[in-house]
């Protein structure tokens, strides 16, 4: 089963390329974890997302990488954390 792990944060201001860099050296920390790709709402500057992906064996909960990211993101907004799981 593959899972997408979202952490979704809203700046109330625009995103600072500091803040991006500390989300890439958190990822690239994490090794050989799930594939990540980081999203800039294409409207809103202070709008990101991180999306972990990785193959079965967590089942719903969250891993401890977007778990980290997203205390650390809370200190910057609003940040929302979803898993979700494929369907076949």
């Amino acid at each position: 089963m593959n899972r997408l792990e979202i952490i979704h944060l809203r700046l109330a201001g625009d995103l600072p390329d500091r803040l991006l860099e500390d989300i890439r050296r958190a990822i690239d920390i994490g090794g050989a974890g799930p594939a990540a790709s980081i999203y800039r709402h294409a409207t809103l500057d202070g709008d990101l997302s991180v999306h972990l992906r990785s193959g079965g064996g967590e089942g719903p909960q969250r891993s401890a990488l977007g778990t980290h990211l997203a205390r650390s993101l809370a200190d910057h907004g609003m940040v929302e954390h979803t898993v979700w799981l494929a369907e076949a």
